[in-house]
């Protein structure tokens, strides 16, 4: 039974709350969505590994099917963060869901207990099929642990696919190797075997070598991570995200405000928004009700309210822009407008002006986009590029490819381009359009 000092009917556990809970019940929340995986939830999980292990390691071994968030990846890093061989089932559960497909950063979990892992991971290759096995010989064979029956499994896998066994003895380095792979490749065709004739010489040129007690860096899993987010909204019942409006936590307030932004709003709801945008005491939380009650702009009354606050110059900037955000589709309206303009005037208003000037789908606002494309500014940047393509700024569109190969902006200006460039949109000229 949860303690009753929690935020809401519901149950949910904001940040404060974390140390009256066990590691089991903070994954289970974070499975559903309801606490978000940041710093905060890693120092709940990791400042007392003595205290938590069972509970996590508990946690790592059951079904989750039936959660709307899977935890395998975090569970990864915590694992390969402690470093500690009671962690192996779950490394074992984890591979033999996926075999086929091992991410470096398994390999780099498992290779500080190696020694520990080996008798698991034979009794896996052992139990897997020959054509689904070869990632977990490949592992093995990293690990450089001499063991019988570890070469044994690399020379059937020598036998069943004669390149992927030559690299994996390679990797090996047992010299007790050397004969099967000479008897191999004494076999071949040296014209038309050529590159696998090239993998055994390799894969023998390799054999005998030194074993290097390889030492990874110990994992920095806190930059892998945000400090700070909040739940998963879209993972929650729609009570939950309303209850998350009287959290005792500003952030998941605010959180909780942003998720109803461009959704229907029923009139509990509505009114709960009203609320926090005229009575919250955080400014973040009251500019991001305003926002969402933007959803309710056809209503007159919502509407005078968040002109209303527009026009206020005695309010904080951040929370009149919320009220912009709420406006945007009224950009016809000329305090809005004005507004608008002078809030892009203003640097440190810029963002939130740009972003509700592409929202209005007002192309008269196209002039204040393309040139900042540029921009030092990497969210007025981000801003810029939506702008291309929410205006529909096709003449400008073909500056965003420059963008595709930039892992910071790749998908925002894939979906701005997709908007923007001029194409016919038919059966027939789709493909093109694609590639």
């Amino acid at each position: 039974m949860k303690p009753a000092a929690l935020c809401d009917a519901n149950g949910l556990i904001t940040p404060s709350k974390f140390a009256e809970h066990s590691a089991y019940e903070l994954l289970q929340e974070a499975a559903r969505g309801r606490i978000g995986f940041d710093h905060r939830l890693l120092h709940a999980l990791l400042d007392d590994p003595a205290k938590n292990l069972s509970d996590l390691i508990r946690f790592s071994l059951e079904d989750h099917e039936d959660k709307p968030l899977h935890l395998d990846e975090d569970l990864l890093d915590i694992f390969r963060y402690l470093r500690t061989p009671e962690a192996l089932p779950f490394f074992v559960e984890y591979i033999r869901r996926d075999p086929g497909t091992l991410p470096d950063s398994l390999v780099e979990a498992l290779y500080p207990i190696r020694h520990q892992a080996l008798e698991p991971l034979i009794e896996l290759y052992n139990a897997l099929e020959e054509d689904e096995a070869g990632e977990v010989a490949f592992l093995l064979a990293s690990f450089r642990v001499y063991d019988p029956r570890v070469l044994q499994i690399l020379l059937d896998r020598l036998e069943y696919d004669a390149g992927d066994g030559a690299l994996c003895l390679g990797l090996y380095g047992d010299i007790a190797a050397k004969p099967a792979l000479e008897n191999l490749i004494a076999t071949l065709d040296n014209t038309e075997d050529a590159h696998l004739r090239q993998d055994i010489v390799d894969a023998i040129q390799q054999l005998g070598r030194e074993v290097d007690e390889e030492v990874f860096v110990k994992y920095d899993i806190w930059s892998d991570y945000p400090e700070k987010v909040g739940p998963q909204m879209d993972a929650l019942l729609e009570s939950e995200r309303a209850s998350l409006l009287d959290a005792p936590d500003a952030e998941y307030r605010a959180a909780a405000a942003a998720s109803w932004v461009n959704r229907d709003l029923d009139e509990k709801t509505q009114r709960k928004l009203v609320e926090r945008a005229t009575q919250d005491p955080d400014t973040s939380v009251r500019a991001k009700a305003w926002h969402a009650l933007g959803s309710a702009i056809d209503e007159p009354r919502i509407k005078d309210n968040l002109l209303d606050k527009l026009k206020d110059e005695s309010a904080p900037d951040e929370e009149r822009c919320g009220a912009l955000l709420g406006l945007a589709r009224d950009s016809g309206n000329e305090p809005v407008r004005r507004y608008a303009i002078q809030f892009y005037e203003n640097p440190k208003t810029r963002v939130q002006a740009m972003e509700a000037m592409r929202n209005s789908f007002d192309r008269t606002f196209a002039e204040y986009f393309p040139k900042h494309l540029d921009d030092a500014d990497p969210e007025v940047k981000r801003e810029a590029i939506y702008g291309v393509g929410y205006l529909g700024i096709t003449d400008r569109a073909d500056e965003l490819k420059r963008f595709f190969d930039d892992d910071e902006y790749r998908s925002d200006a894939l979906f701005a381009f997709a908007l923007s460039t001029r194409a016919e949109i038919s059966r027939g000229r789709i493909r093109a359009l694609f590639r």
